[in-house]
């Protein structure tokens, strides 16, 4: 970094006070004298590979990265290397490259493509960051994780082709991109490789999938407008800011005793003040479980899941959702499907208590619940 005339003045006039010796002037800019460039391109070389640190005036539009410069391999992008370009159109990477930095493309005002090396497992924290032209891209194979805001604010972002091999999605990754717009419209859960990475979309009482393992971060945050969920088993994960700061938040029921809940206040709230983060409303678990540990820790109410008959999914209600599943059940069992219901479950399911599950114990669910919710006639099982 260049320093201003005044203060290199008045930093030499603190060395020759203490009687030490100032430096050669060659030496106090020598890395910015001797850096190299190669067409527009500066880079720096470390252990016989080159890795590319900026760029100069001239960059042209249309920039092509060499996979060798002066016979060594051009193995990595640095932090911000192409930060703030305002000339380059389209960027083409070499499958030498095997990493990038975080903020290597971000702020490119101009850049409209990207072709990324194969060779690539991560694309870092604010890769591409308010690229606002960029239209598309196709992500190697070979990537396994995107970072926090990786894409955000990309405001032409259509077309984005994900692999199979993706595994984790960082928070914001895709804030205010036509592509997320577009996949929430599409679904109000955007899953990707049994990670929920976005509930913006959804709205009310709500049951996470079955094909969801991990709640990614902030997949839910400033969702306004959920009032319940149940999480079910197959949800092994709620990663940091998974459910903050949702308002209309009243109950969340967590079904797997072992789910690794990320230790911070804001992974489950409904209330921000005053940079605290924290939680009015039921919380429902089993005993003993990862959930009761969390509130525990946070003085939360704690509600052991208890039988409700007629609560087919233990969320703590009795609703339509409840006689579909009793029916889903019965077709399964018809078809000699093998249909895992926790012991509570099958209990609830079977409302008439003759041992079996059915169609009349759907009927007799869906009827308590017109009654009761949609017509607001008071009524008990036993009058059913």
């Amino acid at each position: 970094m260049k320093t201003g005339k005044g203060a290199a003045m008045l930093c030499a006039a603190c060395l020759i006070g203490t009687g030490a010796a100032l430096p050669a002037p060659s030496s106090v800019c020598a890395a910015e004298e001797t850096q190299p460039v190669y067409e527009g391109l500066k880079y720096a070389v470390t252990d016989g590979a080159v890795t590319i640190t900026g760029y100069t005036a001239d960059l042209p539009e249309e920039v092509a990265v060499p996979a060798e410069i002066d016979g060594l391999p051009v193995t990595k992008i640095a932090e911000g290397a192409f930060r703030y370009n305002a000339n380059a159109v389209s960027i083409t990477l070499p499958d030498s490259v095997k990493e990038i930095g975080a903020e290597s493309f971000k702020s490119c005002f101009k850049l409209k493509s990207v072709k990324l090396s194969a060779a690539i497992t991560a694309i870092p924290d604010n890769a591409f960051l308010e690229s606002r032209k960029l239209a598309e891209l196709n992500i190697p194979e070979q990537v396994k994780s995107i970072g926090e805001k990786a894409f955000a604010k990309c405001l032409a972002l259509e077309e984005l082709n994900l692999p199979e091999t993706l595994e984790t999605v960082g928070e914001d990754a895709f804030l205010d991109t036509p592509w997320i717009a577009a996949k929430r419209a599409e679904n109000p859960f955007l899953i990707i490789n049994h990670v929920l990475i976005d509930g913006n979309a959804c709205r009310g009482d709500i049951i996470i999938p079955e094909d969801v393992t991990t709640i990614g971060p902030s997949a839910f945050a400033y969702n306004y407008y959920i009032t319940s969920v149940l999480v079910p088993e197959n949800v092994q994960e709620i990663a940091q800011y998974g459910f903050f700061d949702c308002t209309s938040l009243e109950c969340i029921t967590l079904l797997n005793p072992d789910c690794v809940i990320c230790d911070m206040d804001a992974t489950i709230s409904n209330n921000y003040a005053r940079h605290q983060a924290y939680y009015l409303g039921t919380i429902r678990g089993w005993e003993n479980s990862t959930l009761q540990t969390y509130t525990a820790a946070r003085n939360y109410p704690f509600e052991v899941i208890q039988k409700v008959t007629g609560d087919v999914d233990l969320n703590g209600k009795v609703t339509a959702g409840d006689a579909q599943s009793v029916l889903n059940i019965t077709a399964e069992r018809i078809a000699y499907n093998s249909v895992k219901l926790r012991a509570l479950q099958e209990q609830a399911a079977d409302v008439n208590g003759d041992g079996e599950i059915n169609a009349a114990d759907a009927q007799r669910i869906l009827t308590y619940y017109v009654q009761n919710t949609i017509a607001g006639i008071p009524t008990d099982w036993n009058a059913l």
